[in-house]
């Protein structure tokens, strides 16, 4: 991502995010931001299913030294052990504290874990209800329901397949 009055006015800087999205396509995204939103966008964001391939692109990337931000999102103990391999440090770290409230209120877990993929929760529980619903049905496949639902999320980083795993173990709960 671009910082404001950081590395945004570099030469180019449009030209670095749009190579940047160029190595992360390459290497097979479950799901990347539009390439539309790549000429507008001070963020360019794709989920993938491995840490392998995480690896590679932060090599590629440290490597290729573009000089901007790169923040990558998953399990704090396999990021911090690909980074240390790819010879880089963890800058900043982000920690989820929990839920609190009344969380008799809130969907399943299962349902949650689809809806909170969208950084801006642009996939809604109904959604999910709806698609598992069609899914019982025989009306629509697992994967489709799974790119419906990737469909809203503007940010780029809901994840397809870890989405098909979690709507098979939906439509097997009942």
């Amino acid at each position: 991502m671009l910082a404001a009055g950081i590395n945004d006015k570099y030469p180019d800087p449009r030209k670095r995010l749009i190579r940047i999205a160029e190595i992360m396509k390459k290497h097979n995204p479950t799901n990347i931001m539009r390439e539309a939103a790549w000429k507008i966008s001070p963020v360019i964001t794709a989920a993938f299913t491995d840490i392998e391939t995480v690896k590679e692109i932060t090599q590629t990337l440290k490597e290729e030294d573009l000089g901007v931000s790169i923040v990558i999102s998953g399990l704090i103990s396999e990021i911090k052990e690909a980074v240390k391999e790819v010879g880089l440090n963890m800058h900043t770290v982000h920690l989820s504290l929990g839920t609190f409230g009344k969380k008799e209120l809130l969907p399943s877990k299962k349902t949650l874990e689809i809806t909170t993929m969208c950084g801006h929760h642009c996939t809604s529980s109904q959604s999910v209800e709806y698609y598992v619903k069609l899914i019982k049905n025989g009306k629509i496949s697992v994967e489709k329901a799974a790119e419906k639902l990737a469909k809203p999320c503007v940010c780029g980083i809901f994840n397809i397949s870890r989405t098909i795993k979690i709507l098979n173990e939906l439509v097997n709960q009942s």
